[in-house]
Formats: C-alpha cells, structure tokens, sequence
C-alpha cells in the first residue's frame, strides 16, 4: 500500500473513531414482552418506545410492534450477539420498526441503528460489527415513498425476514460466513479502526468506502460470489470449538493472530495497538487464517448446524 494512502486511509479511521461524542438518548426502557417465536423469540411492545438522535431526529417504535432481530441473519447473531440480549434490546426494537416501516432512508436507519447501540454503552468495535451485518446481510435497500404511510404497528405478527442470506446455496452460505467472520476479527482486532482490506486497502467502518464495499458483498452473496477474487477481502475459517464458546455470555469472535495479516501488523504497529492474547476453549488455541481466495471453500468447512440453524443453542 502506497504510503500516501496509508495516511489517509488513518487519518479517516481516526476521524471515525474519535469525533462522535454524543449518541443520543433513549426516553425510558422499552415496555413488553418476551414472546415464543416459531423460529425464536419475540419482543412485543405495549407502548411506544423512543430514541432521539444526535441531531434530535425523534425514532418511534409503535407500542403492539413485534420486532425480533431479523435484520441479522441466525448464524451472525453468534458472531456479533443476539439482538434482545444485554445492550441491544434497545437499538434492536428501533431498527427492526424501520426496517419494516421504510419512512426513513435506507443508509439513515443502518446508522440510527450504529448510534443507538453506541447510545446503550455497545463498544464501538461491536456496533461497528453488527451495523455491517446489517448493511452486508440486512433487507435490501428501498426508497422512501413520501406519499406513503406505514401500518401502526408495521408488524403484529411475526414474519420471518428472507435476506440474500437465506436465500443461497449451503455452499454460498460457507462463503458468506467466512467473508463475515473476517470482518468481525478485523474490527475486534484493530478496535473497530478498520473494517477490512481489499487490494491492499485499509477500509475504516462507516465511511462511503465501507458502504460500497459491504453492497459489493452483498451483490457478492447474491451471484454466489462469481466476483473478482481481489475484491472480496480477508477471509476466514471458524472453528467448532470457536462456536461452542459462543455460549458464553462474554463471547466475543477471537482476533487475528499475529504475523497473518500484513497489513494490519503494519497498522497495529502504527497505531500502537496490541493483539489480544489468543483464546483457548478446552486446551484448543483458535486458529484463523486468511486464504487467497473463496474456490476452495465447502459446507463441510463449518459445522452443518452453524450454517442452517445459526446456534448450537436451540434455547436461543
């Protein structure tokens, strides 16, 4: 990487990380109950809930909404955490009103989802992660009919979200995963400074980079990733035993090892950030790696029920 794109690609990952000081706020907690899903659990509201923004846009989700975190596929909900669990209630019941409602802009929405989470105490590393799930995996992007008017609720009833995701091939499904777990170390790793590197390109989350990066995926995902290889990015493995430790209630995607990313040691070393220690579950160091490219990739690379349930947990 040339050293002028270097500076510049930190000098925006700076930018990013450090100028949002305030997120906004939530008015109360939300109000409702935990429900059996067909597929999972529900969250109706008995009344509405609010987030005001930063810039004092005011977000309403409808009090007899039922929401339930399907702007994130199953098998990501292990990588980044499950939407009604901890600090994402909150952010979660918001984004999926008006992921259904769609009164808001498309790229507006993702990002009141980024700020809400930041506004509940989600570390940035984390929301940056699930705001590219859902910009990589979430509902396509619409367009705002000014005319129109959204169900209040919008949804009383669960329907389950079909995304790009669930509609591919098990063996699209394996490159999905490894593509996304990628991200997910890359951000971990770095403290959510860099999202990913394409080309030989540091990409920091939420700039208009990322953005046409995580649509690229997407596309990516839809044609089976019959894409140019050297566009997609860091790909990575993931192993059973990482899975099973998702069953922690502290869980978090382990980061890269030292010495396989050269990019990003170079940038650690810039930075002056440290890798974390490696994880161990059951005597077994995690070992992620980063491949050439996505050809070699089977379903049996990652435990058949990861790909088709997305938890080794049914309770979930």
């Amino acid at each position: 990487m040339k050293p002028l794109a270097v500076a510049l690609v930190l000098c925006l990952v700076g930018t990013v990380a450090g100028a949002q000081t305030s997120f906004g706020e939530f008015e109360g907690a939300p109000s409702g109950e935990l429900l059996d899903g067909p597929t999972g659990k529900l969250f109706r509201l008995s009344r509405d809930f609010v987030y005001r923004d930063p810039s004092g846009l005011v977000w309403t989700a409808p009090a007899g909404e039922v929401v339930d975190g399907a702007s994130i596929p199953k098998p990501f909900r292990v990588l980044v955490g499950y939407p009604f669990s901890g600090k994402y209630l909150n952010a979660a019941i918001i984004h999926d009103y008006y992921c259904c409602a769609k009164n808001r802009e498309y790229h507006t929405t993702h990002h009141a989802f980024w700020l809400g989470m930041r506004a509940a105490g989600v570390e940035q590393d984390v929301a940056d992660t699930m705001w590219a799930a859902v910009r990589m995996f979430g509902p396509d992007i619409w367009s705002v009919d000014p005319a129109g008017s959204p169900p209040v609720p919008c949804r009383s009833d669960p329907r389950e979200f079909a995304g790009v995701y669930e509609q591919s091939s098990p063996e699209t499904k394996a490159k999905a995963v490894a593509k996304f777990t990628a991200i997910a170390r890359t951000l971990n790793t770095t403290r959510g400074r860099v999202l990913d590197v394409v080309d030989g390109a540091l990409l920091a989350p939420r700039t208009p980079e990322a953005e046409a990066h995580l649509e690229f995926l997407n596309k990516a995902i839809a044609s089976g990733f019959d894409v140019p290889p050297e566009k997609i990015g860091l790909i990575s493995g993931i192993t059973q035993a990482e899975i099973e430790a998702a069953r922690s209630p502290d869980w978090a995607i382990s980061p890269w090892v030292k010495g396989q990313i050269p990019e990003i040691d170079a940038f650690m070393s810039e930075q002056s950030l440290r890798y974390p220690v490696p994880r161990f579950v059951e005597g077994q160091i995690f070992a992620p790696y980063v491949s050439n490219g996505l050809a070699g990739y089977q379903v049996k690379n990652f435990p058949v029920e990861f790909l088709t349930n997305g938890t080794l947990d049914k309770r979930i």
